[in-house]
C-alpha cells in the first residue's frame, strides 16, 4: 500500500470515527428514559443534579423544545415537552447546545478532505425545527433548509430558486418561529383570539386559487399582497374573529407553504 493511500484510509477511519455515533453517545438519551412522562418542572430539576445543564429552547406547535448539555460527557439531549410532560428525550448534534465538536479526529478528517464539514454540529437552527426532529444527512439539503429557515425567521423574500423541498420546509419552519417570537403570539398554533382557531394545514400544496377561495370561506379576508423572490407570491390573510394572521406563498399556482405568523401590520 503506498503512502498517499495509507494516509486516505486514516482520514476515512478518522472521519468515521467522528461521524459514527459511539456507545457512550447513544447511552445520554439511553439513561434518561425514566424522566420521560414527567412533568416538566420535576424532570428539568432531575436534569439538573445529573449534572445537565439547560442552554436555549424553542416553541414549535404545541410542543415545546429544550436543548440541555452536560460539559462532563461533552453531549447535547434534546426535551420535548407536550401538555407540562416530557414527551421524549434524544440525542442532538452539539450544535443545538451551541457547542461546537471537539473531536479531533473529526477535525482531522474535516481538514484533510476539505469539502466534508459536520453540517448538523454548526447550524444555527436546531434539531427540533425539523418536522421529524432531525437534521438532514444530506449536506445540500441541510444548507438549504438553513437558507430557507433564516430567510423565513428575518422576514425575508421566498426566493426557492433550487426549487426544493428542504428550502420549502426550512422557509415556514423560520415563519413558524417568527410568529412563535412575536409578543402577539399565545400558545395555540393556530392564532388565539376568544374563539376556536381555524386549521388550514390541509391547504398547503393545494392550488392557488382553491386555496383561496377556501380561506374565504373560513373566514379569512386578503389584506396584503407581494411578490417574493423571482418564483413566488406571497399573501397575507387575517381573521378577526379568530385573529390569525397568515402568510401564503405560492409557487406554479400551487400554495408552497401557509403559515401562522401572530402579527402583521394590516392584520387588525
Amino acid at each position: 500500500m503506498t503512502k498517499t493511500m495509507k494516509q486516505f484510509v486514516v482520514v476515512c477511519v478518522a472521519l468515521a470515527t467522528a461521524l459514527t455515533p459511539t456507545a457512550s453517545i447513544a447511552a445520554s438519551a439511553d439513561d434518561l428514559r425514566d424522566l420521560v412522562g414527567a412533568r416538566a418542572a420535576g424532570g428539568e430539576s432531575e436534569l439538573e443534579s445529573r449534572g445537565w445543564v439547560s442552554i436555549t429552547g424553542h416553541q414549535s406547535g404545541s410542543a415545546s423544545y429544550t436543548y440541555w448539555w452536560n460539559a462532563s460527557r461533552k453531549q447535547c439531549v434534546m426535551v420535548r415537552t407536550n401538555d407540562g410532560r416530557f414527551a421524549a428525550i434524544s440525542d442532538v448534534a452539539n450544535g443545538d447546545c451551541n457547542q461546537k465538536s471537539d473531536n479531533n479526529n473529526a477535525a482531522v478528517a474535516i481538514g484533510a478532505v476539505g469539502a466534508i464539514a459536520l453540517i448538523a454540529a454548526l447550524a444555527s437552527h436546531k434539531s427540533g425545527h425539523h418536522d421529524n426532529g432531525q437534521h438532514y444527512s444530506d449536506r445540500e439539503q441541510e444548507a438549504d433548509y438553513e437558507r430557507g429557515y433564516n430567510d423565513g425567521i428575518y422576514n425575508q423574500p421566498y426566493h426557492n430558486y433550487a426549487r426544493r423541498d428542504a428550502y420549502s420546509s426550512g422557509y415556514e419552519s423560520g415563519v413558524r418561529q417568527r410568529g412563535q417570537n412575536s409578543t402577539y403570539r399565545d400558545d395555540h398554533r393556530w392564532g388565539g383570539g376568544y374563539a376556536p382557531s381555524v386549521d388550514v394545514s390541509d391547504l398547503t400544496g393545494a392550488r392557488a386559487s382553491g386555496a383561496e377561495n377556501s380561506l374565504e370561506s373560513r373566514g379569512f379576508i386578503r389584506v396584503d399582497g407581494f411578490q417574493s423572490g423571482g418564483d413566488g407570491k406571497g399573501t397575507i390573510w387575517w381573521n378577526g374573529r379568530t385573529r390569525q394572521c397568515l402568510q401564503a406563498i405560492t409557487v406554479d399556482g400551487r400554495v408552497d407553504s401557509l403559515a401562522d405568523i401572530g402579527s402583521h401590520r394590516r392584520c387588525r
